[in-house]
């Protein structure tokens, strides 16, 4: 009898495990009362900010930067940062806040070592990328949801090869609290299906509930309770674009136990229910 192979016993071509978050992505300015007041990156993120027309400012951790169109910016996790331009002349950004998660490491943006500003030698090319993540965001496929990571994931790999950012070898220098949210965040990613209390969740990374609160919040601007509810309905819109699961398969697949509040409080988040939801993807 001639034995044929299992396909797993082919040779492995290529295997990896990606995490893609994405907070905002999109072209803004072109009016006079534009400004960001002094905000705080949550600490798992990286901003790319590159100015398309006109000029603006920016201050970084106190430090005023003037920005010409072509110039990006790079704002990384809890920097402080805010704002500005002349109202008379207007600028227009094109802007966006991600972290890639691979393997045991939250964002591995995080370990490259960025310098603050850069001024692109193409900058038509680059909008034309970035345009090619927006088209794809205002997509209405069915698989729209791949669309997004290829094309998000193309023009990442064209930034960072056109920013050449080296490793930063200082990167596990002093960031003890941020660290802890980081464990915090992917400890509570696996377990978005179960129950999860404050104190199961604080002791989890050694801290007290009351002192894990308030860095939490300080460090993505959520509570921790309000973080999870983002994670977990993010989750059931991915189910709802992606599978034929019910509303209640959902519901407690992504740790709702109440299959009614999960409704409601789905609404709330995305504007429609979870069944009108459904049927936009489709």
């Amino acid at each position: 009898m001639t034995w044929l192979p299992y396909h797993h016993d082919w040779k492995l071509a290529y295997q990896t495990a990606l995490g893609l978050r994405v907070h905002w992505f999109g072209r803004y300015g072109g009016y006079p009362e534009w400004e960001i007041p002094t905000s705080r990156l949550a600490a798992d993120m990286v901003n790319f900010f590159f100015v398309e027309k006109s000029s603006c400012w920016a201050r970084i951790n106190g430090r005023r930067i003037d920005l010409s169109p072509g110039d990006l910016l790079v704002v990384s996790g809890a920097d402080e940062f805010s704002y500005g331009h002349d109202p008379e002349h207007p600028h227009v950004s094109i802007s966006a806040c991600l972290a890639i998660e691979q393997g045991s490491i939250p964002n591995t943006l995080l370990q490259r070592k960025f310098n603050r500003c850069y001024t692109w030698s193409n900058p038509e090319a680059y909008t034309s990328e970035f345009e090619k993540v927006m088209r794809a965001f205002a997509s209405v496929s069915p698989h729209r949801d791949l669309q997004i990571a290829g094309a998000l994931l193309t023009w990442l790999a064209y930034v960072l090869a056109g920013l050449a950012a080296p490793l930063d070898s200082s990167y596990a220098d002093d960031r003890s609290v941020v660290n802890k949210v980081l464990t915090a965040e992917m400890w509570a990613n696996a377990r978005l299906n179960q129950a999860i209390t404050l104190a199961e969740w604080s002791r989890a990374v050694g801290l007290t509930p009351v002192y894990f609160g308030r860095i939490f919040r300080r460090e993505t601007g959520l509570r921790p309770m309000e973080w999870i509810n983002n994670r977990r309905l993010q989750m059931a819109s991915q189910y709802l674009s992606n599978t034929r699961k019910s509303v209640s398969q959902i519901a407690e697949m992504c740790g709702f136990s109440d299959q009614f509040y999960f409704s409601r409080t789905f609404r709330k988040h995305f504007g429609l229910s979870p069944l009108r939801f459904r049927k936009s993807r489709f």
